[in-house]
């Protein structure tokens, strides 16, 4: 049974990477130019200052300081600490030295400057808040969805979480500072990363209770 899972956290991390490797190659040869500018054109056009408030907050909800806010306390919950913060932390911290190796190889400038709703100064591909929310909330819900004892509250929780990624991933089109295909390759990439931290967290777990028992 367990075989059968890692074998379908492969075939996940591969069709991820694949998808990546494709909207990486249309953002560099400009392929994909005319998806973008068609997408964003049209989000730009139904921006008003209501939705402009709500999408300001949602990708604020992404920042890099509210992750690591979140990591501190996990960790420093001792309850908390051995299955959600070290796990957490790995993650986040893996999500974010990948992206950010990434917008260096690829240094795509980000939207014209006049047409960005708040200020950001890094490479545009792939979307860093896209990747690291979805790999920093996905462990999380994943995490609440294998140790949480409420099933209710855990599967709750994760729904929560996914829409919140959904959401993020929306909002760094709508205040203008990424492309689509950003925040897809951003997605696809995190994709990757989320199941392979997932894969290493249950190997590392299960040769840890088998190490275990055999002290035991």
């Amino acid at each position: 049974m367990k075989n059968r899972k890692f074998k379908i956290y492969g075939v996940i991390i591969f069709i991820a990477v694949l998808v990546f490797i494709g909207v990486a190659v249309g953002v560099q040869t400009g392929y994909l130019e005319d998806f973008d500018d068609a997408v964003r054109y049209r989000v730009y056009n139904m921006r008003s200052e209501k939705q402009t408030m709500f999408w300001k907050f949602i990708t604020h909800s992404g920042d890099r300081e509210i992750v690591i806010m979140l990591g501190i306390v996990l960790l420093l919950l001792k309850s908390l600490r051995n299955k959600y913060g070290v796990k957490f932390a790995i993650a986040a911290l893996s999500s974010t030295a990948i992206y950010q190796g990434m917008k260096y190889i690829f240094q795509r400038p980000r939207p014209d400057i006049a047409l960005r709703l708040i200020e950001e100064s890094e490479y545009s591909f792939p979307s860093g808040h896209s990747m690291n929310c979805l790999v920093s909330y996905g462990i999380l819900a994943y995490l609440l969805l294998r140790y949480c004892e409420n099933r209710k509250l855990a599967k709750l929780l994760s729904i929560g979480l996914g829409l919140i990624i959904i959401l993020i991933g929306l909002s760094r089109v709508y205040v203008g500072v990424h492309f689509p295909t950003d925040v897809i390759g951003g997605w696809s990439l995190g994709i990757a990363v989320l199941v392979a931290m997932m894969y290493a967290f249950e190997k590392f777990d299960g040769r840890y209770e088998k190490l275990c028992m055999m002290k035991g």
